[in-house]
């Protein structure tokens, strides 16, 4: 199976990291501007694109795991991973990988594209704490 693999350094903690993936008011702040909290998943939609619901099945400092459980195409199932480690220069590596898609047909290629859109919105917006989603 085909993987989806970004990575990203910043000078953020991985508790601060953790928070802007976890929290839908943190996510609406770098991810899409339409981000909802429905309890145990939050969903995001943009004005122009589809909608995804996503289950965060392991939040803590070092890795962040998404479980996508609505969605189009074959994304349904797929895992969004962000694991965090700290560097020697004293920042923080996000290693992202996005895995389960059964080919890379459809929809895989367009999201590789917005996973490096997102985690480079991610990034700016731990540096300068200012809201810029990637979408609205």
């Amino acid at each position: 199976m085909p993987d989806i693999n970004h990575e990203i350094k910043t000078n953020a903690t991985p508790e601060a990291i953790c928070l802007a993936l976890t929290n839908a008011h943190e996510l609406a702040k770098w991810h899409t501007a339409g981000t909802n909290d429905k309890g145990e998943t939050f969903t995001t939609h943009s004005n122009d694109g589809p909608s995804f619901e996503w289950k965060i099945i392991k939040p803590d400092a070092h890795i962040v795991e998404w479980k996508c459980i609505e969605g189009p195409g074959h994304s349904v199932g797929t895992i969004a991973r962000f694991k965090l480690s700290s560097v020697a220069d004293g920042r923080t590596l996000v290693e992202f990988s996005h895995t389960g898609w059964p080919d890379t047909n459809g929809s895989f290629r367009k999201c590789n594209t917005l996973w490096a859109i997102l985690l480079f919105h991610l990034q700016q917006y731990l540096a300068t704490h200012q809201t810029k989603p990637a979408f609205h």
